[in-house]
This record gives structure tokens, C-alpha cells and sequence, in this order.
């Protein structure tokens, strides 16, 4: 209830901000590619084949595929089963990873409070899962320790404390067989990552710390601690939804995952993000479409390559504007979020860029991932014109002294032997740890699509890239543990209600304390900007998600109506 209160009291003071705020701001950007930020991993998303059925193989084109309209995921997570292993998720996993993705597991049901004398037997159980998941032609990139085991708490179900978690890390998390994602806080709390980070021996035997944003504010985004002691390891964004009482063509509702992505890259300097379900009325694919939710992720996803990094660039150039940008070996990606009613025109200076000419991508109430025209560069320099209510992707080809820059973990290897960072993260070779890796920019051919331009539109990645220079992140360090998957239905309290107020529960709707309002800054408290009353009005959606903290996920059938079953069990 305490968590609650402070969300709601955070949503009421960002709304406030919002529609007080100065309406002064530049109207120029500054984008630097010499300044490198963190190590882009990828976009993606959940199958979960048992609460909403398996996506069909059209579907896994849309979410996987490079083509013209389709999303270029290039992270697919699955659920951990309980017992013994089931095939229900492998169709799509197989797909995935035919098309240059990763996939990882998370355990989804907490059974009670774990202790020590469970660890063995369950360290064996993630290992059971990653060996039958091998065997049915899917080597896990990664496995989580525990989903939301902070949420049982809330809720009564079972849970993991904090104490449990790091405890399994530090004692059997270099025995399981791919790379260890941490237990993943539904809310981010920190407690569950800090005695990991604050002991040397535990966080050699994690890769990757995995964490949701359930009624996250976006000042909660950044995470100084790990920004001191987690050299060499990622931080991923491994669950959340923007709303689920809206349908995912429902406009600019939908534009509040451009937002959120944005806060995500630029504040939480995440190297992944990881939406909820894949295939959901909400989500970025519905009854075999793509919706205008998913051509906002495809913004990132389909230009935003693994392999690239964030740069340094001006994050809120103007009121409403939200501005974020990228490079690979020889790209630059500059995506630009657009939260007032009108178009609004800006003006980007780019030092270290070649470019002259970058091509326009734009998702606004009228276009689905277009391509928008060209623009040309004078000076290293972009003049461009935003549509209202929108995010666009300006993609260009060309950087001066490319290369250098730190790896991303791992040790002295060279790439991964499947592209995309690897399969299973093991082909640098290095020991556990993994200090930062030698040279640490992308290899030569990389994750991207040889041929010039980084990545093309309607091209393919090139699966013979592998991970960067450095063995990519973590490449060599122990492997990930995940846990278990119930089959029963929605959770009790709301957990997994798809929209409405659910007494008790514990998960926001997406919105809580603004962590998926229409932020556009990623200083300051709020994490947002100035902007026009419509962005205001897209703030008041952030302050009514709150009303609605516990109305998470409700279990459906694959048709897509609401399932009336029990809580889910392990």
C-alpha cells in the first residue's frame, strides 16, 4: 500500500509539473557520436503461448521479420514451465532465432519462499529446462533467476526475499548453463539488485540484471550503483506495458510506448526492452496485424540494431520533444518523439557524421513505420519538421573514425558463432566477470546487415556478424538461472487484469508515477518537458493509470477473451 501511496502522490506531481512547466526550450539538438553510452542488446517481447495462445507463423514474420512492415524484434522472451518442460513455446523460439533473434526464460510463478535448501534442486531445475530447450533446437541466450519475486509479497502468492535472491546467485548461479539474469523486480526496486552489486563474488556470477517498471516512476529509471559497479554487465527492461485498457491502434495512446522507450534508452540507459505479451489486444501485434503500438517499438527495433550504441545527444530539444540517438559501424539513428497535437520543426547538428543524406521513418495517426522522404545534411546538419502526435526515425550512412569504445563484458573473444551476440553467449572465452572487452565495438560485419548502410530496410541481419568485438555482453560469464511457470489464470488482487482497478493488486497499469506518461526529458524527478495541452492530456492518461495500480495481465484465451479461471498455480 506504501508503494502505492508514493506512486500515486509521484503521478499527481508529475501532472502538476506538466501542465506548469516553461514552455521555453531550444530548438536545436546536439547529437555527438564520439560520446558512447550503453550497448543496445535489442527490442522485443514475451510469447507466452499458454495464456494467449502461440503466434501463428505470419505472426512470428511481423514480429521477427526485417521486411517492409514488419517490427525487426530481435529479442524474444518465454516463460520457464514448472515440472517437466513443454514444447508449447519452442515453435516460435525456432523462429526467432532462424531470424538473427535471442530468446531467454523466465521462471513465472514464485511456489513459496525459497530458502537454501532449495537452491539445488532448483539450480537443476533451470538446467533441465535450458537442456531440453537445447534439445529442441533452442539454446537460451539467458535465464532469469526469478519473475517479480517481489510481487508475491504483495499479492500473497509465493515470493522470493532479497536476501534469497542474491544468495542463489551467489552460490549456484555459475552452475547453470547459459548466461544468469537476475530475479526480476516488478517495480525496480533496488534492494533486489544493490547486495548483488555491493558483493564482488555474487556479481561475477550474473550477466544481466533484468527488471519491470509496474508503477516505476521515470526518475527511478536511473540506477547510480550499477552505473559504478556493474561494469561489464547489461541492464535489461524485461516486462512492461504502457496500458492495457486501450486497443493498440487507439490514438496517440499508443504513442505512449514511444515515450517510454525513450525514457528507457536515454534515463535507465537500458541495453534492452522487453514489452509484455507480443500478441495482445494492447500489444504490438493483434489479430494478425501489426498495430500503431507496434510501429512505435518498430521505430527503435527495426533501425535501432543490436550492436549499435547509444550516444550522447540532446534529450528534450523543445517543448514536447523527446530525442534520442544511435551508431554502428557506419549508421546513425536519430528517433525523435513527438507529443504536441502539431507538427513542430527542429534543427540537429551532428558531430563525427559523414552522412548526407538520412532517410525519414515516421508512426503518426495517419502513418505506420512510412517512409517519409529524404532529408539532406548541410554542415553535419538536419533541418526536419515533425508531424503532430508522432515519432520518427531518421536513418543515415556514414561515420568519421568509426570503431574504438568499450566492450560490453566479456573477455578477449571475437564475436558470437551465431550472430546477434550468440546464442549462448560463450564464444569469448573469458573468465568469470568479464571486464570490459578488448576494442568493444561491433565486429566487422557484425549484428548488422553487410552492404554499406548498417542495417537495410527489407534486408536481413547478417547472421554470420556475432556479438561485438569483446565478446559482447558478458560472453564467458556463468550462466543464468530461470524457475518455474504456472498454468492457472489470472492472479488474484489484480495482478494480471487487463484494464480496470483491481483491489489490493499490486501492478500499475503502465502509468503510475508517469513511468509511461509522455515524458520527453530525461532530467529531473518526472523525467519530462514542457509541452502543449495535448501532452498534458497524455499526462492525465499517466495520473488515471494509477487509479488502476493492480489491473496488470489478465490470462486470456487465444481468441483473446478475457479467461475466468483460477489464479495461476505453480
Amino acid at each position: 500500500m506504501k508503494i502505492f501511496e508514493r506512486s500515486l502522490l509521484q503521478a499527481v506531481v508529475c501532472s502538476f509539473t506538466l501542465g506548469a512547466a516553461s514552455q521555453a526550450g531550444a530548438q536545436n539538438a546536439n547529437v555527438t557520436l564520439s560520446s558512447q553510452k550503453q550497448y543496445i542488446r535489442g527490442y522485443g517481447g514475451i510469447a507466452h503461448a499458454a495464456w494467449v495462445g502461440d503466434l501463428t507463423a505470419a505472426e512470428r514474420n511481423l514480429a521477427f521479420g526485417s521486411g517492409s512492415g514488419q517490427l525487426g524484434f530481435s529479442i524474444l522472451r518465454i516463460p520457464v514451465t514448472d515440472g517437466n518442460p513443454d514444447s508449447v513455446n519452442v515453435a516460435t523460439a525456432k523462429a526467432a532465432i532462424a531470424a538473427g533473434a535471442i530468446v531467454f526464460a523466465s521462471p513465472w510463478n514464485a511456489a513459496k519462499t525459497y530458502g537454501s535448501a532449495q537452491f539445488a534442486s532448483y539450480a537443476t531445475h533451470l538446467n533441465d529446462f535450458v537442456s531440453y530447450m537445447k534439445n529442441q533446437g533452442v539454446d537460451l541466450y539467458a535465464i532469469s533467476v526469478q519473475n517479480e519475486p517481489d510481487y508475491g509479497a504483495q499479492s500473497g502468492w509465493g515470493s522470493w526475499t532479497a536476501a534469497a535472491c542474491h544468495d542463489f546467485v551467489l552460490n549456484y548461479g555459475a552452475t547453470i548453463a547459459t548466461k544468469l539474469v537476475s530475479c526480476e523486480s516488478f517495480n525496480y526496486a533496488k534492494s533486489y539488485y544493490d547486495p548483488i552489486l555491493n558483493d564482488s563474488a555474487a556479481l561475477a556470477n550474473v550477466d544481466i540484471f533484468g527488471t519491470h517498471l509496474y508503477g516505476t516512476p521515470v526518475g527511478s529509471y536511473a540506477y547510480p550503483l550499477f552505473d559504478s559497479k556493474g561494469a561489464g554487465k547489461e541492464r535489461w527492461m524485461t516486462e512492461h506495458y504502457t496500458d492495457s485498457t486501450t486497443d493498440g491502434n487507439s490514438w496517440p495512446n499508443a504513442l505512449g510506448v514511444a515515450t517510454e522507450l525513450h525514457n528507457a534508452m536515454v534515463t535507465g540507459q537500458f541495453n534492452a526492452y522487453v514489452w509484455w505479451t507480443i500478441k495482445r489486444s494492447y500489444g504490438p501485434i493483434n489479430n494478425g496485424a501489426v498495430t500503431k503500438r507496434g510501429y512505435c517499438m518498430g521505430q527503435w527495433s527495426k533501425f535501432v540494431r543490436p550492436g549499435f550504441y547509444r550516444v550522447d545527444a540532446t534529450a528534450s530539444p523543445a517543448s514536447g520533444l523527446a530525442l534520442s540517438a544511435y551508431k554502428g559501424p557506419s549508421s546513425v539513428v536519430i528517433v525523435v518523439v513527438n507529443t504536441n497535437s502539431a507538427s513542430s520543426s527542429l534543427s540537429i547538428a551532428i558531430t563525427g557524421s559523414t552522412a548526407s543524406t538520412f532517410t525519414k521513418y515516421t508512426t503518426s495517426a495517419s502513418k505506420s513505420l512510412a517512409s517519409d522522404g529524404t532529408v539532406n545534411a548541410t554542415n553535419g546538419s538536419l533541418s526536419v519538421t515533425l508531424d503532430g502526435s508522432s515519432v520518427t526515425s531518421f536513418v543515415g550512412s556514414g561515420i568519421s573514425g568509426t570503431g574504438g569504445g568499450t566492450g560490453v563484458g566479456g573477455g578477449t573473444g571475437v564475436g558470437g558463432g551465431t550472430g546477434l551476440g550468440g546464442a549462448t553467449g560463450k564464444a569469448g572465452g573469458s573468465g568469470n566477470g568479464g571486464a570490459s572487452g578488448s576494442g568493444g565495438a561491433p565486429a566487422s560485419g557484425g549484428a548488422l546487415a553487410s552492404g554499406g548502410g548498417g542495417y537495410q530496410v527489407g534486408g536481413t541481419s547478417n547472421a554470420g556478424g556475432g556479438a561485438p568485438v569483446g565478446g559482447g555482453a558478458g560472453v564467458g560469464l556463468p550462466p543464468a538461472t530461470g524457475g518455474t511457470f504456472g498454468a492457472g489464470g489470472s492472479q488474484a488482487g489484480g495482478k494480471n487484469a487487463d484494464g480496470g482497478s483491481a483491489a489490493g493488486g499490486a501492478h500499475a497499469s503502465g502509468r503510475a508515477g508517469g513511468g509511461d506518461g509522455p515524458s520527453a526529458s530525461d532530467t529531473g524527478g518526472c523525467g519530462v518537458s514542457p509541452r502543449s495541452s495535448h501532452s498534458s492530456s497524455l499526462a492525465l492518461l499517466g495520473l488515471l493509470g494509477v487509479l488502476a495500480f493492480g489491473s496488470r495481465r489478465r490470462r486470456a484465451n487465444a481468441d483473446g477473451a478475457p479467461y475466468t479461471g483460477a489464479r495461476r498455480k505453480r
